[in-house]
């Protein structure tokens, strides 16, 4: 039952890349410059009141987690805003490369030193094997020709950013014992919310953060779905965090999310399969298939 679940929240993260791509694609505020603040904004206050409303309204957070919300609103704003610097610079193939890395890697090298998690040889063959099909399947998209010093640093920021982001999930899963998953839910997106309009108020566009909010049907639809999506999976993870070993989650979910990302674009897109994306998928689903033994 686990197993399917954590499968189920892979879906849901896909699901919520692909509508993340499709709103980007569509959005038609005034000023495209807001288009991720208006993300962020609507994204995080979307989550927050689903996960509160699901919990009955109910909020007693203790103070460890109002502070590992708190952290983590700021690692997610440093992880959308990285996101958005790195694909606007360069190879969104490398980027995407180094984000799963530290989606990876983090959680795992927290788990191993911190939580006593053992790893049995097979599966630590299956996370390099999963490492390695990531960089085959975004192969032939790696490009360095125009990257700048500023690209670089960015992918870098992300690679922090996204281990950070599931490293303090799994701290406070542990620190808790599964409990105030809600109120985790809750500070950490509401923050990010507010962090994201204050950041824009700070620089002296709050008019424009508000006219942005203006996005046109299409994008608001996808931001509606993207929102449905991400709440169900982040939801999903948290109950999925104190019975799994994060290392295991994280390499499941990473791959298999990039694995469907590239059948939504073979699917939806029409894109035609390359030689080393169907290569990159098998690798993918066998480290799946020996970590799980």
């Amino acid at each position: 039952m686990l197993i399917f679940l954590l499968f189920v929240m892979a879906f849901l993260y896909s699901f919520q890349s692909l509508f993340t791509r499709i709103y980007a694609a569509n959005y038609a505020g005034p000023d495209k410059t807001e288009s991720t603040a208006v993300f962020s904004v609507c994204y995080g206050l979307f989550i927050a009141f689903t996960s509160l409303a699901a919990n009955g309204f109910s909020f007693r957070p203790s103070w460890q987690t109002w502070l590992f919300g708190l952290l983590n609103a700021a690692v997610l704003f440093l992880y959308n805003n990285s996101m958005i610097e790195a694909g606007s610079r360069g190879s969104y193939a490398f980027m995407m490369i180094f984000c799963m890395y530290g989606g990876i890697l983090g959680p795992a090298l927290v788990g191993t030193v911190f939580l006593d998690e053992q790893l049995t040889g097979l599966q630590i063959f299956a996370v390099i094997l999963m490492l390695a099909s990531l960089v085959v399947m975004n192969l032939k998209g790696i490009s360095f020709k125009g990257n700048t010093g500023a690209y670089y640093i960015w992918c870098i920021l992300l690679f922090i950013a996204n281990g950070l982001y599931g490293v303090i999930m799994t701290l406070q899963a542990e620190v808790m014992k599964g409990a105030e998953r809600a109120e985790m839910l809750t500070i950490l997106f509401a923050l990010s919310a507010v962090t994201a309009a204050a950041v824009e108020i700070a620089r002296k566009r709050g008019k424009k953060l508000a006219e942005g909010f203006h996005m046109g049907k299409r994008a608001a639809l996808s931001l509606l779905v993207c929102g449905i999506s991400a709440t169900a999976a982040v939801n999903l993870l948290m109950y999925i965090l104190p019975q799994m070993e994060s290392s295991i989650l994280y390499t499941i979910n990473n791959g298999s999310g990039l694995v469907l990302s590239i059948l939504y674009s073979l699917i939806l897109f029409h894109e035609r399969p390359r030689k080393d994306q169907i290569v990159g998928m098998v690798m993918a689903v066998a480290s799946i298939v020996l970590i799980e033994i």
